[in-house]
């Protein structure tokens, strides 16, 4: 995997730096040639990532092992390119980690997840390396990251992230784009890849989703979207493996999504002889303030944050078994989720939030979904149809590297100017690239 990669890597040159005389067995190498072997390809990690972002977008479980081989590296790599590079990194993760962080969950949309932190936050890799940086998170037995961090000398969180990921404006939208066309100089059998993702958060909620994501493919381990209200309070939907040992980690079959700030759609179309025949919501009832199910919808309410989710095959609220009052299923091969979300500060009482909810008109026809929101918007999108809101086809695919009222950077990045209030700080990558 793609942070493996780096722990190899960083493992290579550091052991290379111990015994450059030794012959290592597996090599058939000097230490001291498998350390400039694993210089090089480590450079070119470093540079992929500062360029193009990461493969496994905001994967907890991914970016602390990152964090283990990266922060090893500031601390006691020889080269002062790669000692260099690795901070300047690490910066840059630790941005993406503050942007994409509602309460200490990390994370709407994930290109790698495991079941326990997609159900609750306070179990995820990162919870404690947001709980050590900035005090916002839980200490876990996940232990690897935060303990190479907080026994890192050479790297220093800069102030400015650290207030980034404290911040919770009225409304942020956030774009990203991240891609790769060079990691086949580490490993074999890598096609290129590429992911378009968008965040959106205000102080009451926060949304995510990956636009349009190889719909229609076998996603093992992703997290397409959800919505995050606490740790415990999160929602998303998939259609479950029929092999898999949790019917929570990833899809069977991807669906397609697009998403305009506080309202998604996830458009799912299984095949014929799928195994499994439904897809279903991670809805824990315990974790919310007050649920309801009306009409065809749920809803929930967690402190002045609502939650609106519907299915074009409609949807059931399980009661018994492993995941009773937990999930919600939907039934049916060709389906439309369909998530509002709100606020009191703009929607009133939840009671009031449900009357408005159920007053728009949504409507479903075979694989496309035509709708009026609660901003006074209209939305069209389907399986082949573009994202149209107000009559214009929006992109689900992003010209830059990050688009947020704190930085836009260019894809490929060469710098990212990241601007908080009166303080700006400069990510430079253009002298390792």
């Amino acid at each position: 995997s793609e942070s493996q990669q780096i722990l190899y890597l960083a493992a290579a040159i550091l052991a290379g730096q111990l015994w450059p005389n030794a012959i290592f067995a597996q090599s058939g190498q000097t230490g001291a040639e498998q350390q400039a072997h694993g210089e090089a390809l480590a450079l070119t990690w470093l540079r992929q990532r500062a360029a193009g972002g990461f493969r496994a977008w905001d994967s907890p479980h991914a970016f602390a092992e990152i964090t283990v081989a990266l922060t090893h590296l500031v601390d006691l790599a020889e080269s002062g390119e790669v000692a260099e590079m690795a901070a300047v990194l690490l910066d840059k993760l630790f941005f993406t980690l503050a942007v994409n962080s509602y309460q200490g969950v990390f994370g709407a949309t994930q290109g790698r997840s495991e079941p326990w932190s997609s159900k609750s936050g306070r179990l995820a890799p990162v919870a404690g390396i947001g709980r050590l940086l900035w005090g916002i998170g839980a200490f876990n037995d996940q232990l690897a990251g935060v303990v190479s961090l907080a026994c890192a000398h050479g790297y220093e969180l800069p102030p400015i992230i650290a207030q980034i990921a404290a911040d919770l404006p009225e409304d942020l939208w956030n774009c990203e784009r991240h891609v790769s066309d060079l990691e086949a100089m580490l490993t074999t059998n890598v096609a290129g890849w590429t992911v378009n993702k968008v965040t959106y958060k205000t102080p009451d909620y926060l949304l995510g989703s990956a636009q349009d994501y190889q719909p229609g493919v076998t996603g093992d381990q992703g997290r397409l979207w959800a919505a995050i209200f606490d740790p415990d309070a999160i929602v998303f939907v998939n259609h479950p493996q029929a092999a898999a040992s949790d019917g929570w980690c990833g899809n069977g079959v991807l669906p397609r999504v697009a998403q305009w700030k506080d309202v998604l759609v996830a458009v799912h179309q299984l095949p014929a002889d799928d195994k499994v025949g439904f897809t279903h919501a991670y809805f824990p009832t315990t974790a919310f303030d007050e649920y309801l199910l009306r009409d065809g919808w749920a809803f929930a309410r967690k402190g002045n944050g609502y939650l609106a989710l519907t299915a074009a095959c409609g949807l059931s609220l399980t009661t018994q078994g492993e995941y009773a009052y937990r999930e919600l299923r939907s039934d049916g091969r060709q389906n439309i989720w369909f998530c509002h979300v709100g606020r009191a500060a703009l929607d009133g009482s939840f009671a009031d939030f449900q009357a408005k909810v159920l007053g728009l008109t949504v409507t479903f026809a075979g694989s496309t979904v035509q709708a009026n929101t609660l901003r006074q918007e209209t939305l069209a999108f389907g399986w082949n149809a573009p994202l149209v809101v107000n009559g214009q086809a929006q992109a689900l695919q992003f010209d830059k590297h990050y688009a947020n009222p704190y930085c836009v950077a260019d894809l490929p990045a060469t710098q990212m100017e990241i601007q908080f209030q009166d303080q700006l700080m400069r990510l430079d990558f253009s002298a390792s690239l």
